[in-house]
C-alpha cells in the first residue's frame, strides 16, 4: 500500500512569513488546499510538520489533518521527508506532496499512484507538464536505504539526477504540478487570476 506524505515543515524564508498559512482567493490556507488535494486522491495520507510551528499544528488539528512532527526540520527538507518515510515503513512506496503546492489536481496524484503499481521496472514517478517535471513525486520502497542517506534540502532531487533510467515520467494536463507559493509575489499572482 502506497502512503501519501505532505511535507509541511518548511520555514518559508523567501515568503517572509509562514506561507503555509497564507490564504488563497478561496480563503483556504495554502497548506490546507495542498492537503485536501492529496487526501481527495489518496486516502492513506498524513502530513509532516516542524516541531516549533505552533500555528501550523493548530491549523492542522482544527482541520483534522493527521500529522507527525519532525524535530530536526531545521536541517533541511530531507529530514522532514525521512520523518514521513520512517513513520510509514509498512508502505510499498510514497507519494511525496509539498505543502506549498495547492493547485495539484487530485487526478494527477491518482495517476502517479496507478503508475507505481503498473510500471514495475521504475522506482521514481514524476508528472510532467509540457515537458517540465513537477510534483508530487512517487517513490517505491526499494529506494528506502538510498533515501536514508539524503541530507539538507536536496529531497529526492539528487536521487533523480543520479540515475534517470529509473524515473517514469507521467505527462499530465495539470499546470498545478509546477505552481508553488514561494514568495508574496506568487500569492499576489494567484489572487489576480
Amino acid at each position: 500500500m502506497v502512503t501519501g506524505i505532505l511535507l509541511a515543515a518548511g520555514i518559508g524564508r523567501r515568503f517572509g512569513s509562514q506561507k503555509l498559512l497564507a490564504k488563497l482567493p478561496s480563503g483556504v490556507p495554502v497548506a490546507v488546499a495542498s492537503w485536501r488535494n492529496l487526501k481527495a486522491a489518496h486516502d492513506n495520507s498524513f502530513a509532516v510538520i516542524r516541531h516549533t510551528d505552533r500555528l501550523v499544528k493548530s491549523l492542522f488539528e482544527e482541520e483534522n489533518i493527521p500529522f507527525v512532527i519532525c524535530n530536526d526540520a531545521h536541517l533541511g527538507m530531507s529530514r522532514s521527508l525521512l520523518t514521513g518515510i520512517e513513520s510509514s515503513l509498512q508502505s510499498s512506496g510514497w507519494i511525496i506532496a509539498l505543502g506549498d503546492m495547492p493547485f495539484v489536481n487530485p487526478k494527477t496524484i491518482q495517476r502517479i499512484t496507478l503508475g507505481m503499481s503498473d510500471v514495475a521496472h521504475k522506482k521514481i514517478f514524476r508528472p510532467t507538464y509540457h515537458e517540465r517535471t513537477g510534483n508530487p513525486v512517487g517513490l517505491k520502497f526499494e529506494l528506502l536505504e538510498e533515501l536514508r542517506t539524503l541530507q539538507g534540502d536536496e529531497g529526492a532531487r539528487e536521487m533523480i539526477k543520479r540515475d534517470s533510467s529509473r524515473v517514469h515520467h507521467i505527462p499530465v494536463k495539470d499546470q498545478g504540478i509546477i505552481k508553488d507559493i514561494d514568495t508574496q509575489q506568487d500569492l499576489i499572482a494567484v489572487n489576480k487570476l
